[in-house]
């Protein structure tokens, strides 16, 4: 009888060590599905970003948008440049001219610039969204900062711009503790971080964890992505 229950008793510890190691194991993916989906959301917006960036270079004589909501604002508002080609650049006109203008000065080929809304060329039908990471923490905002760095390989100072989304923002809801071991996971690997943005004497450096497209003190990265 004692040993019956004995046996029972095993049994049961058995079971609850395995579904406790399930449920772990469970958690553990949902929480990865969901911070992949989030981060999708986040890189799809900083997409659009960059390609706002860029048209607003086009149009300011190669100066980004300091601020967030100017950028809102130009999308909303402004006018992004359109080449219109009469005829197509061809094999055949590649081989013949060395360059565009040499064919546009020969007749053969003509580009002429013309302007359309902003938005319109960027297809993004609500500019305002622009403005928000677009899961988590509601209300967050993207920032951005510019300035100008010094480039060893050109010897100039370039103009640099970076965007960020913080993962506190948009993996906010998600349990907290397994947001922690992500940022004591990615502090250990030195990946997907950055310094804090110093904007006053008041702040001090420390880690930032999140996505962000540009870097402030690198002018060869080109406003590429810290997930590429």
């Amino acid at each position: 009888m004692k040993k019956t229950i004995v046996n029972s008793l095993l049994v049961v510890c058995v079971l609850g060590l395995v579904g406790a190691c399930f449920m772990s194991i469970y958690a553990d993916i949902a929480f990865d599905d969901q911070k992949t989906e989030r981060e999708q959301a986040v890189i799809a917006r900083l997409l659009q970003i960059r390609d706002a960036e860029e048209e607003y270079r086009k149009a300011h004589g190669g100066e980004f948008c300091g601020t967030i909501d100017s950028l809102v604002d130009f999308v909303k508002t402004g006018r992004a440049v359109v080449n219109i080609s009469e005829d197509l650049w061809t094999d055949e006109l590649s081989m013949a001219f060395e360059t565009k203008a040499d064919a546009v000065r020969a007749g053969a080929f003509r580009s002429d610039t013309t302007w359309q809304s902003a938005a319109e060329k960027l297809g993004i039908s609500n500019p305002d969204s622009l403005k928000f990471v677009p899961v988590g923490r509601e209300g967050a905002v993207f920032q951005i900062r510019k300035h100008e760095a010094f480039n060893l390989k050109s010897n100039e100072f370039d103009k640099v711009c970076e965007v960020r989304a913080s993962l506190d923002d948009y993996l906010d809801g998600l349990p907290a503790k397994k947001i922690k071991n992500l940022k004591a996971e990615l502090k250990k690997r030195g990946k997907n971080r950055a310094d804090l943005f110093l904007d006053n004497a008041d702040h001090t450096e420390g880690n930032w964890y999140g996505l962000r497209i540009g870097d402030l003190e690198d002018p060869q990265n080109k406003m590429s992505g810290n997930w590429e």
